[in-house]
């Protein structure tokens, strides 16, 4: 395993499963020291340098052969081949009209959305690191949820309700954990969590995680990805903070702590 440093990020390299290796290349090593941590899949060596990254082509897991992603709003359809590309479809009501370009949206979902909000994130001054464990499925709220709106309805209302999403589906079961990397299935789908960056997201000082998540059916060609910012709670459980949907916003902006003020 070979480590970078950089004055705000520690990463390390890491091969995953080639299902989601495409977007997903390495994990983020939690440290002692309170600081923004991200992946070096992002291939950011400072967050100075996030917007050439966001103007650079996305690429395969190759890092050299670049994605093109074709979206929609019903009428007219753009080419997108960078994050600056496709935050900007996104925000004007694009989306992948079929599931091949759903399926080429992955690269996009797990890359850009992350090095957007890594633009405003701070080093935590509260709360504490959070790793992917065997209890993390107790943890987390209902997520990636397939099936028709009244099935993603029940999961908002379990969501509202505190349920985890082992509570919501109980035959979800953990197949593989590392720190930053989380594997499951509930027979019907298979899905894989990956730790994105950690850092003060919302503006509150306390630590919080950027996630990345796909789901993908195991007897058909659904497939979804997800990105997330998640706060975890004192009593260990993980609070959703983005939108649901894209372009995944933050709900709410917490004004900065007076100690994270003077971290800065």
């Amino acid at each position: 395993m070979r480590m970078h440093r950089s004055p705000w990020s520690v990463i390390a390299v890491v091969t995953l499963p080639a299902v989601f290796a495409v977007v997903y290349q390495s994990c983020v090593v939690a440290q002692a020291t309170r600081h923004v941590s991200w992946s070096s899949s992002l291939n950011l060596k400072d967050t100075a340098d996030i917007p050439a990254r966001l103007r650079a082509p996305v690429t395969e897991g190759d890092q050299t052969t670049p994605v093109r992603l074709n979206l929609t709003n019903g009428t007219a359809t753009r080419e997108i081949t960078s994050c600056k590309d496709y935050l900007n479809a996104i925000d004007a009501g694009f989306y992948a009209a079929d599931n091949l370009m759903n399926k080429k949206t992955a690269a996009f979902v797990g890359r850009c959305y992350v090095l957007r909000d890594l633009q405003n994130a701070h080093a935590p001054v509260s709360g504490h690191a959070y790793s992917w464990t065997k209890q993390s499925l107790s943890e987390l709220p209902p997520l990636l949820v397939a099936g028709e709106r009244s099935v993603a309805d029940k999961a908002e209302q379990a969501d509202r309700q505190g349920k985890s999403w082992q509570q919501f589906d109980p035959t979800l079961k953990e197949t593989a954990v590392t720190p930053d990397w989380l594997e499951a299935t509930d027979g019907d789908y298979n899905y894989s969590l990956g730790i994105l960056a950690r850092g003060s997201f919302e503006g509150s000082g306390r630590e919080e995680i950027a996630a990345y998540g796909c789901a993908a059916g195991q007897q058909s060609t659904w497939f979804e990805c997800e990105y997330f910012i998640f706060a975890p709670g004192s009593d260990g459980k993980l609070t959703r903070l983005t939108d649901s949907s894209a372009p995944y916003k933050l709900k709410i902006r917490m004004p900065k702590t007076e100690s994270s003020r003077s971290k800065k």
